[in-house]
Protein backbone atom coordinates (compact mmCIF):
# COMPACT_ATOMS: atom_id res chain seq x y z
CA UNK A 1 0.00 0.00 0.00
CA UNK A 2 1.09 3.60 -1.16
CA UNK A 3 -0.06 5.72 1.19
CA UNK A 4 -1.42 5.39 4.20
CA UNK A 5 -4.89 7.21 5.15
CA UNK A 6 -5.96 9.78 2.97
CA UNK A 7 -3.50 12.64 1.70
CA UNK A 8 -4.27 16.65 2.41
CA UNK A 9 -4.10 18.37 -1.19
CA UNK A 10 -3.40 21.39 0.34
CA UNK A 11 -0.86 20.45 3.06
CA UNK A 12 2.70 22.34 2.57
CA UNK A 13 4.18 18.91 1.03
CA UNK A 14 1.85 18.92 -1.83
CA UNK A 15 1.86 22.53 -2.70
CA UNK A 16 5.60 22.57 -2.57
CA UNK A 17 5.34 19.21 -5.05
CA UNK A 18 3.22 20.57 -7.06
CA UNK A 19 5.04 23.98 -7.56
CA UNK A 20 8.01 22.21 -8.50
CA UNK A 21 6.50 19.49 -10.69
CA UNK A 22 4.33 21.78 -12.48
CA UNK A 23 6.59 25.14 -12.61
CA UNK A 24 9.72 24.48 -12.36
CA UNK A 25 9.74 22.63 -16.42
CA UNK A 26 7.90 25.76 -16.96
CA UNK A 27 10.78 28.42 -15.99
CA UNK A 28 13.10 26.16 -17.41
CA UNK A 29 11.58 26.28 -20.85
CA UNK A 30 10.84 30.51 -20.32
CA UNK A 31 14.60 30.49 -19.79
CA UNK A 32 15.27 28.26 -22.66
CA UNK A 33 13.41 30.70 -24.91
CA UNK A 34 15.54 33.81 -23.73
CA UNK A 35 18.83 31.86 -24.25
CA UNK A 36 17.56 31.18 -27.89
CA UNK A 37 16.31 34.41 -29.03
CA UNK A 38 19.99 35.96 -27.88
CA UNK A 39 21.54 32.88 -29.90
CA UNK A 40 19.18 33.90 -32.67
CA UNK A 41 20.14 37.55 -32.32
CA UNK A 42 24.09 36.27 -32.28
CA UNK A 43 23.28 34.59 -35.91
CA UNK A 44 21.91 37.86 -37.68
CA UNK A 45 25.22 39.25 -36.40
CA UNK A 46 27.49 38.86 -39.73
CA UNK A 47 30.43 40.69 -38.59
CA UNK A 48 32.04 41.16 -34.68
CA UNK A 49 35.29 42.99 -35.21
CA UNK A 50 36.40 42.39 -31.53
CA UNK A 51 35.29 38.79 -31.52
CA UNK A 52 33.31 39.48 -27.99
CA UNK A 53 30.15 37.66 -29.07
CA UNK A 54 31.73 34.62 -31.00
CA UNK A 55 34.22 34.10 -27.96
CA UNK A 56 31.83 35.36 -24.36
CA UNK A 57 28.42 34.33 -26.24
CA UNK A 58 29.13 30.32 -25.83
CA UNK A 59 26.12 28.28 -25.40
CA UNK A 60 28.09 26.28 -22.58
CA UNK A 61 27.55 29.16 -20.38
CA UNK A 62 24.91 30.45 -18.88
CA UNK A 63 23.38 33.26 -21.00
CA UNK A 64 23.30 35.66 -17.71
CA UNK A 65 26.85 36.02 -17.57
CA UNK A 66 27.07 36.90 -21.73
CA UNK A 67 29.03 40.19 -22.29
CA UNK A 68 26.24 42.69 -22.35
CA UNK A 69 23.41 40.82 -20.79
CA UNK A 70 21.46 41.88 -17.49
CA UNK A 71 19.00 39.31 -16.42
CA UNK A 72 16.73 40.15 -13.33
CA UNK A 73 17.93 37.64 -10.32
CA UNK A 74 14.91 36.07 -9.13
CA UNK A 75 13.77 34.33 -12.52
CA UNK A 76 17.27 34.77 -14.76
CA UNK A 77 15.17 36.52 -17.43
CA UNK A 78 16.96 39.17 -19.68
CA UNK A 79 16.29 42.47 -18.73
CA UNK A 80 18.60 44.63 -20.73
CA UNK A 81 20.43 44.26 -23.81
CA UNK A 82 23.52 46.72 -24.53
CA UNK A 83 25.49 45.94 -27.47
CA UNK A 84 26.01 49.66 -28.56
CA UNK A 85 29.46 51.00 -29.79
CA UNK A 86 30.63 47.46 -31.00
CA UNK A 87 31.07 48.20 -34.69
CA UNK A 88 28.40 45.30 -35.38
CA UNK A 89 26.81 44.40 -38.95
CA UNK A 90 23.71 42.36 -39.18
CA UNK A 91 20.14 42.90 -39.04
CA UNK A 92 18.11 42.50 -35.78
CA UNK A 93 16.77 38.94 -35.09
CA UNK A 94 12.70 39.14 -34.79
CA UNK A 95 12.96 36.60 -32.03
CA UNK A 96 13.75 39.10 -29.85
CA UNK A 97 10.30 40.13 -29.31
CA UNK A 98 10.36 36.62 -27.36
CA UNK A 99 11.64 38.12 -24.69
CA UNK A 100 9.14 39.30 -22.60
CA UNK A 101 10.75 40.84 -19.56
CA UNK A 102 13.20 42.93 -21.29
CA UNK A 103 13.29 46.65 -19.96
CA UNK A 104 16.04 48.34 -22.23
CA UNK A 105 17.69 46.98 -25.29
CA UNK A 106 20.52 49.44 -26.51
CA UNK A 107 22.17 48.83 -30.56
CA UNK A 108 23.25 51.92 -31.14
CA UNK A 109 26.41 53.12 -33.12
CA UNK A 110 26.60 49.94 -35.04
CA UNK A 111 25.88 49.29 -38.51
CA UNK A 112 22.51 47.43 -38.24
CA UNK A 113 20.42 47.33 -41.32
CA UNK A 114 17.24 46.03 -43.41
CA UNK A 115 13.91 46.94 -41.40
CA UNK A 116 12.75 46.47 -38.04
CA UNK A 117 11.58 43.40 -36.81
CA UNK A 118 7.82 43.77 -37.21
CA UNK A 119 7.31 41.57 -34.30
CA UNK A 120 9.19 43.83 -31.55
CA UNK A 121 5.71 44.59 -30.34
CA UNK A 122 5.66 41.19 -28.73
CA UNK A 123 8.08 42.75 -25.98
CA UNK A 124 5.14 43.69 -24.26
CA UNK A 125 2.08 41.41 -25.37
CA UNK A 126 3.45 37.99 -25.82
CA UNK A 127 2.78 37.88 -21.91
CA UNK A 128 -0.14 40.19 -21.47
CA UNK A 129 -2.16 38.35 -18.82
CA UNK A 130 0.38 38.39 -16.78
CA UNK A 131 0.02 41.95 -15.89
CA UNK A 132 3.05 42.42 -13.49
CA UNK A 133 5.54 41.35 -15.88
CA UNK A 134 7.74 44.44 -16.70
CA UNK A 135 7.61 45.75 -20.10
CA UNK A 136 10.51 47.65 -22.84
CA UNK A 137 11.00 51.17 -21.28
CA UNK A 138 14.35 52.36 -23.09
CA UNK A 139 14.64 51.26 -27.12
CA UNK A 140 18.07 52.73 -28.43
CA UNK A 141 18.60 52.08 -32.09
CA UNK A 142 20.18 55.29 -33.30
CA UNK A 143 23.22 55.54 -35.37
CA UNK A 144 22.58 52.34 -37.48
CA UNK A 145 21.53 51.83 -40.98
CA UNK A 146 17.97 50.62 -40.88
CA UNK A 147 15.74 51.24 -43.60
CA UNK A 148 12.14 50.55 -44.04
CA UNK A 149 9.11 52.10 -41.99
CA UNK A 150 8.53 52.23 -37.81
CA UNK A 151 6.64 49.34 -37.09
CA UNK A 152 3.46 49.98 -35.53
CA UNK A 153 3.81 47.42 -33.01
CA UNK A 154 5.93 49.92 -31.62
CA UNK A 155 2.65 52.07 -30.33
CA UNK A 156 2.12 48.55 -28.11
CA UNK A 157 5.06 48.80 -26.03
CA UNK A 158 2.62 51.21 -22.98
CA UNK A 159 5.49 51.45 -20.66
CA UNK A 160 8.20 53.21 -23.05
CA UNK A 161 10.21 56.03 -21.70
CA UNK A 162 12.71 56.52 -24.69
CA UNK A 163 12.75 55.53 -27.72
CA UNK A 164 16.03 56.33 -30.20
CA UNK A 165 15.71 55.64 -34.07
CA UNK A 166 17.51 58.80 -35.41
CA UNK A 167 20.82 58.48 -37.80
CA UNK A 168 19.05 55.69 -39.52
CA UNK A 169 17.65 55.66 -43.41
CA UNK A 170 13.95 55.00 -41.90
CA UNK A 171 10.97 55.98 -44.44
CA UNK A 172 7.35 56.87 -44.05
CA UNK A 173 4.96 58.18 -41.84
CA UNK A 174 5.06 58.30 -37.96
CA UNK A 175 2.70 56.11 -36.22
CA UNK A 176 -0.46 58.01 -35.65
CA UNK A 177 -0.64 55.77 -32.61
CA UNK A 178 2.38 56.99 -30.70
CA UNK A 179 0.22 59.17 -28.93
CA UNK A 180 -1.37 56.18 -26.60
CA UNK A 181 3.05 55.94 -25.41
CA UNK A 182 1.58 57.92 -22.40
CA UNK A 183 4.69 57.25 -20.12
CA UNK A 184 6.93 58.25 -23.18
CA UNK A 185 9.78 61.09 -21.92
CA UNK A 186 12.11 61.06 -24.90
CA UNK A 187 11.27 60.53 -29.08
CA UNK A 188 13.88 60.67 -30.62
CA UNK A 189 13.79 60.42 -34.76
CA UNK A 190 16.41 63.00 -35.99
CA UNK A 191 17.94 62.05 -39.66
CA UNK A 192 15.91 59.69 -41.42
CA UNK A 193 13.59 60.15 -44.48
CA UNK A 194 10.15 60.61 -42.57
CA UNK A 195 7.54 61.87 -44.26
CA UNK A 196 3.83 63.28 -43.48
CA UNK A 197 2.34 65.24 -40.83
CA UNK A 198 3.60 64.69 -37.16
CA UNK A 199 1.01 62.83 -35.29
CA UNK A 200 -1.36 65.57 -33.00
CA UNK A 201 -1.50 63.60 -30.47
CA UNK A 202 1.94 63.30 -29.22
CA UNK A 203 2.11 66.33 -28.24
CA UNK A 204 -0.97 65.45 -25.29
CA UNK A 205 1.59 62.98 -23.84
CA UNK A 206 2.05 65.11 -20.41
CA UNK A 207 5.09 62.69 -19.93
CA UNK A 208 7.36 63.72 -22.76
CA UNK A 209 10.31 66.09 -21.88
CA UNK A 210 11.82 65.97 -25.24
CA UNK A 211 11.04 65.22 -29.24
CA UNK A 212 13.48 65.57 -31.79
CA UNK A 213 12.75 64.95 -35.32
CA UNK A 214 15.20 67.12 -36.87
CA UNK A 215 16.31 66.57 -40.84
CA UNK A 216 13.65 64.87 -42.16
CA UNK A 217 10.83 65.49 -44.21
CA UNK A 218 8.34 66.14 -41.92
CA UNK A 219 5.31 68.44 -43.49
CA UNK A 220 2.17 70.32 -42.12
CA UNK A 221 1.76 72.67 -38.90
CA UNK A 222 2.11 72.51 -35.47
CA UNK A 223 -0.93 72.36 -33.30
CA UNK A 224 -1.16 75.97 -31.58
CA UNK A 225 -1.59 74.67 -28.00
CA UNK A 226 0.69 71.78 -27.73
CA UNK A 227 2.76 73.96 -25.26
CA UNK A 228 -0.60 74.35 -23.65
CA UNK A 229 -1.02 71.18 -23.63
CA UNK A 230 2.40 69.55 -22.43
CA UNK A 231 4.36 72.15 -19.96
CA UNK A 232 6.98 69.49 -18.98
CA UNK A 233 8.10 69.83 -22.51
CA UNK A 234 12.03 71.05 -22.33
CA UNK A 235 13.16 70.34 -26.00
CA UNK A 236 11.61 70.69 -29.41
CA UNK A 237 13.83 69.67 -32.33
CA UNK A 238 12.51 70.49 -35.18
CA UNK A 239 14.69 71.93 -37.75
CA UNK A 240 15.31 71.02 -41.63
CA UNK A 241 11.98 69.70 -42.60
CA UNK A 242 9.00 70.82 -44.45
CA UNK A 243 6.58 72.06 -42.06
CA UNK A 244 4.53 75.00 -42.35
CA UNK A 245 1.95 77.67 -40.42
CA UNK A 246 2.00 79.23 -37.33
CA UNK A 247 5.08 78.77 -35.05
CA UNK A 248 2.65 78.10 -31.41
CA UNK A 249 3.43 80.08 -28.07
CA UNK A 250 6.92 78.48 -27.29
CA UNK A 251 6.65 76.20 -23.46
CA UNK A 252 8.94 77.80 -20.98
CA UNK A 253 11.86 75.96 -20.97
CA UNK A 254 11.99 74.63 -24.41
Amino acid sequence: MLFQGKMNLFSPHVSIFFWVYCFTPMVFSINLVDKFALIALKAHITYDPQGILATNWSTKSPHCSWYGISCDAPQQRVSAINLSNMGLEGTIAPQIGNLSLLVSLDLSNNYFHATLPKDIGKILINFVCLSKWKALQQLKLLNNKLVGSIPEGICNLSKLEEIYLGNNQLIGEIPKKMGLLLNLKVLSFPTNNLTGSIPATIFNISSLLNISLSNNSLSGSLPMDMCYVNSKLKELMLSSNHLSGKIPTMCKGT
